[in-house]
């Protein structure tokens, strides 16, 4: 969209500005010529400095920088993730992979950090909120990630309760899963603003229609009171909002107007560079303040820390899988007759399942269902969502029940549908809580299409059992279509778009592609 194109014109570097402040007598412009040099900001310094809205002692994040510039050892490989919804995806931008922020700022990682080799995964899942995440994560990222950039502010919605704010202990639960990945990653949370919040008061020459456009306010957001998570783990946080009010709604600066940065609630390429010119800026302050300050032992003890007890009380992130597919679901398998595992994908985008053609054919499958260790009642039903394909052709019925460890009323799904398209779809189960709750599948004789095929392809267990457990329903829900495209590059761009674009990945090779191309993408992805 050409309003909110890039802005080169706009765009400064540091020139000569740390070419005249020394460490060790030796210029930081030279010691850090790579990390300082080639770059372009579009965002003004100062607005740079507020959109910076708190670092912290950012032991792991320091660590991190420190390791990119002197890689040693078998440290040589970094990975880098985003996880958020559909701004850190992608959407409106021009060309995604290329002139979205995550892709810009990774192709900036490259060249500042020439002795790593660095790869680039953007994890992001459209239209989801953070308690998708929760349970998902395992989907889009790679357990051994090195920073992990996260972006949920619109998705999440709003809390206007400043203590128990459902919002913020959803980040929390995630942001501690995040941390307690074996690598131990750097974690960033980057806000966006909230719905309405880059609009014009109604009245205003450019919002006056009956009735006018949502508009919110500068406080009507999640985000500050996320900024207790961010104190309380030493969390970096980045604000996009704060980096662009003073410009758009005080100042009103050409070129920084909220439709010359937004196409709707989401920012176009020029907001993209900007949030990009964010996290450039904030790991250029981290390396200048390893030169100032070197990372010593107190920073390693701080960024090797356990973790320490929930802020909210009980407010205990999940230690064990929950959406399952691939070969995370295989793994489930307790029998299967006249079931058989095939991909009906290709290669490059598997759709893999549990396939019958017959009736009579049965599935069983174990998982765990208890959710005792997280606070949950153990007279609380949980809710398991069942991955299932619908389509127009071919498709038969089957009956879902619990025949051993758990017990739940069964449930039968139709899979023949009428539009003419093949999808994912959920059924919903409430089963009991039991560590080997097995469930059964079994193909019936009834069906609309003449045939009998049934394809099982994942499942997700909830994350808290009872009125908890409503994260799905949020997303998708009972007997709903289930959108895992994002998680294998099926996807379109958005409503901008005429064709499918693959989301792609950066890596220090040169190239864009491979699994990492595919936004969360994992070999066991399923799509049918």
């Amino acid at each position: 969209m050409n309003r909110t194109r890039n802005r080169p014109e706009l765009g400064w570097d540091w020139g000569h500005t740390w070419s005249t402040v020394d460490v060790n007598r030796q210029p930081v412009s030279t010691l850090l010529s790579s990390v300082f040099g080639g770059y372009r900001f579009t965002l003004p310094k100062l607005q740079l400095q507020r959109g910076t809205a708190y670092i912290g002692a950012a032991s792991r994040l320091r660590r991190l920088v420190k390791e990119l510039l002197l890689p040693h050892g078998q440290k040589t490989n970094f990975k880098v993730a985003v996880i958020g919804g559909s701004i850190s995806w992608g959407q409106f931008t021009s060309k995604r992979g290329e002139t979205d922020w995550f892709s810009t700022f990774t192709r900036w990682m490259i060249s500042a950090f020439p002795r790593a080799n660095i790869t680039g995964r953007n994890g992001c899942t459209p239209g989801v909120p953070t308690p998708y995440m929760i349970m998902c994560l395992e989907l889009s990222l790679d357990p051994d990630v090195d920073l992990v950039i996260m972006e949920y502010t619109l998705n999440d919605g709003l809390d206007s309760v400043l203590f128990g704010n459902r919002v913020v202990q959803d980040m929390e639960r995630l942001v501690r899963r995040v941390l307690a990945l074996p690598s131990r990653p750097a974690v960033v949370l980057l806000q966006v603003p909230s719905f309405g919040m880059a609009s014009y008061r109604g009245g205003h020459p450019k919002n006056n229609e009956t009735p006018p456009d949502a508009y919110a306010h500068f406080y009507e957001t999640s985000e500050d009171a996320q900024v207790a998570i961010s104190q309380y783990y030493d969390v970096p946080y980045l604000s996009l909002r704060t980096a662009l009010y003073r410009l758009a709604a005080h100042k009103s600066v050409p070129g920084f107007l909220w439709e010359d940065v937004f196409v709707d609630h989401h920012p176009g390429d020029h907001g993209h560079k900007v949030m990009a010119d964010l996290m450039v800026h904030l790991l250029q302050r981290t390396a200048v303040g390893l030169l100032i300050e070197p990372y010593g032992a107190p920073d390693a003890e701080a960024a090797a820390e356990a973790l320490p007890e929930p802020m909210y009380d009980g407010n205990t992130a999940p230690n064990t899988t929950m959406c399952l597919v691939g070969d995370a679901f295989r793994s489930q398998l307790v029998s299967a007759h006249g079931f058989a595992w095939v991909n009906e994908g290709t290669a490059a985008k598997p759709k893999p399942g549990y396939v019958a053609t017959q009736p009579g054919s049965r599935l069983r499958l174990r998982v765990d269902t208890d959710r005792s260790s997280l606070g949950s009642p153990p007279g609380e039903r949980v809710a398991l969502y069942l991955h299932h394909l619908r389509s127009y052709q071919h498709m038969g019925t089957a009956a879902l029940r619990c025949v051993s460890g758990c017990t739940c009323s069964e449930v039968r799904v139709d899979a023949h549908i009428k539009d003419r398209v093949s999808q994912v779809y959920l059924v919903k189960m409430e089963v009991s809580q039991s560590a080997a709750c097995e469930v059964e599948v079994e193909v019936l004789p009834d069906s609309r299409s003449g045939e009998h095929k049934f394809k099982v392809s994942g499942l997700v267990v909830a994350e808290r059992a009872g009125d908890q457990s409503d994260a799905m329903e949020r997303i998708s829900g009972d007997n709903k279509a289930f959108g895992l495209r994002q998680h294998n590059g099926d996807d379109e761009q958005g409503a901008s778009s005429a064709k499918p674009v693959e989301p792609e990945a950066v890596t220090s090779g040169g190239t864009a592609g491979g699994d990492d191309a595919r936004a969360g993408g994992t070999a066991g992805d399923t799509h049918a």
